[in-house]
């Protein structure tokens, strides 16, 4: 497949897109900001003027736009890329939306007679433009394959992890763990920089984002394998995080994801856990 249509030029598409360019793919593009496309055109792209314009006469058509309530317009309006496509068109939306919304769309697509995989990416604007992303495919695996060419051009490593819907589910799963690990290392960061430590600011952070690293990396084998052999006692950890809140209200420092987590390890006591190793505080199934 050679004739690609990429759709939706962030900071995220753009970079898509120009590897497709440069891997020497034929790329018709659209973006409701035609501005945007500009340097994509200036290196051989075409710009189309409608989505349908652009779905029309193209093999495969990838997207890559801001959510749910956009992906829906572009997609499945009555003027939108789907309703547009000749039977036979590829679709894969590299948005991350729902899983409802990724389904949705599968179902919309193949009812015109067109594969369909929802296939969001890991990585961010510096990986887009390198081609270094992994992208995480939900759909059929023979569609994955039809089109591997095409997501090897903008991907690292292409991932197949079930059928539709399901990629939605493990990149917002991922994005959440980042968003909680950063939103509870500007917690800590805060905590020692509101106490009289004479460390500087960096060094904290090289002391936090390792502990981050090691604990993950340390603790995934048991995870994996579900073996709670206690190394560290979940109590002790329920210890540390209250005398950890008792600290930040001398200092009167704001930690609300602590105070969610030292509740979650507290049910957990409550729940018999107490002696088991800290780790175990990630298997849910057992609550």
């Amino acid at each position: 497949m050679k004739k690609v249509g990429f759709v939706g030029l962030g900071i995220m598409g753009t970079g898509m897109a120009g590897q497709l360019l440069q891997k020497g793919f034929e790329v018709t593009v659209w973006n409701r900001d035609k501005t945007k496309a500009g340097p994509l055109v200036e290196q051989g792209a075409r710009l189309a003027a409608s989505p349908a314009e652009l779905a029309a006469e193209v093999e495969v058509v990838l997207s890559m736009l801001r959510d749910d309530a956009v992906v829906r317009e572009v997609l499945l309006g009555a003027e939108g890329l789907i309703a547009a496509a000749r039977p036979g068109t590829y679709f894969v939306d590299m948005s991350t939306v729902t899983p409802a919304m990724a389904r949705e769309l599968a179902a919309a697509a193949k009812a015109k007679g067109c594969p369909f995989l929802d296939a969001p990416v890991l990585g961010s604007k510096g990986a887009a433009a390198s081609g270094g992303l992994s992208i995480l495919v939900g759909g059929e695996a023979t569609d994955l394959e039809a089109v591997r060419e095409v997501l090897a051009a903008m991907g690292q490593t292409i991932t197949h992890v079930g059928p539709n819907g399901t990629s939605a589910v493990l990149k917002l799963a991922n994005n959440q763990v980042g968003a909680v690990v950063l939103a509870a290392l500007g917690e800590s960061l805060a905590l020692c920089e509101t106490s009289e430590l004479t460390m500087s600011r960096e060094a904290v952070l090289d002391i936090l984002v390792g502990t981050a690293g090691r604990v993950s990396s340390m603790k995934k084998p048991k995870i994996a394998e579900r073996n709670w052999e206690t190394e560290f006692a979940l109590e002790l950890m329920h210890k540390d995080l209250t005398q950890t809140l008792q600290a930040a209200n001398e200092l009167n420092v704001p930690m609300p994801v602590l105070a969610s987590a030292r509740e979650v390890f507290q049910r957990a006591r409550h729940d018999g856990k107490g002696q088991l190793d800290f780790s175990a505080i990630a298997d849910l199934s057992e609550a």
